[in-house]
């Protein structure tokens, strides 16, 4: 299975770096991503801001945010292309296919903000030179650099891949995973502000009690979860006779 899995994920990698430097705005899109994220930001941050936990949320959420970018694809796009039955043909079991897809996008939404991180460590150096390199220096940061993109991006990576199985389209599977996401949020809001007085202080005794390496690992395990929630959801969807039909 190893095997099957890295064919899969070396493909879709190919893919998505032959569609990102085809040219267009989806070309545009990760260089403009970094630009903001990676140079204009820290220099209006600065080190000590830029070097906080706080802008950990804005990294994590960014890998969220370039997975959804090109997981839309991940069968959409083998439907218009015309490639989902020669996919669908092969020998390559159904986990391999679509835990390589949703590593691939994870992959990519992971480095666009590890390249972010990079180029805002070296512009926040750059501007701010005084004979001693500025970096993250606790543990939480590194917690969460290193826990935070990858899961949340493979969250919105399986959740795209869910959607993308039967979406006629990639701008289907695009507009119906954004709305998903949108209600998501939204309904996360909502249903916070709906709880008991009680429960909203429980949660405020947790986020004001906890460290923050302890948060960071709480959100993490619940993501998790959610991870394996949708990857199963997603196995349980894929079925290579009704595929090949839609």
């Amino acid at each position: 299975m190893t095997t099957d899995f890295m064919t899969v994920l070396w493909k879709e990698w190919k893919e998505i770096l032959l569609q990102r430097s085809a040219g267009g705005s989806g070309a545009r899109q990760p260089l403009v991503i970094v630009l903001i994220v990676g140079i204009l930001l820290p220099l209006r941050m600065g080190p000590q801001r830029f070097f906080s936990p706080e802008p950990l949320l804005i990294l994590t959420f960014l890998a969220a945010v370039a997975t959804s970018a090109v997981v839309a694809d991940a069968f959409a796009g083998e439907r218009e292309r015309h490639t989902l039955e020669t996919l669908l043909a092969s020998r390559l079991p159904d986990s391999s296919i679509l835990l390589g897809k949703i590593a691939a996008c994870t992959a990519y939404g992971w480095l666009i903000t590890m390249a972010c991180v990079v180029l805002g460590t070296v512009t926040v150096n750059i501007a701010n030179w005084h004979g001693q390199i500025l970096m993250f220096h606790d543990a939480p940061s590194w917690l969460g650099l290193i826990l935070g993109p990858p899961v949340l991006g493979a969250a919105v990576a399986s959740a795209g891949v869910f959607v993308s199985l039967h979406a006629a389209t990639v701008r289907q599977a695009q507009q119906t995973l954004s709305l998903a996401l949108v209600v998501l949020l939204f309904g996360a809001i909502f249903g916070f502000n709906a709880l008991p007085v009680s429960w909203k202080a429980w949660f405020a005794q947790i986020l004001f009690g906890w460290s923050l390496t302890e948060l960071i690992l709480a959100a993490t395990g619940i993501v998790v979860l959610i991870d394996l929630a949708l990857v199963l959801a997603a196995m349980a969807r894929f079925q290579r006779a009704k595929l090949v039909l839609d």
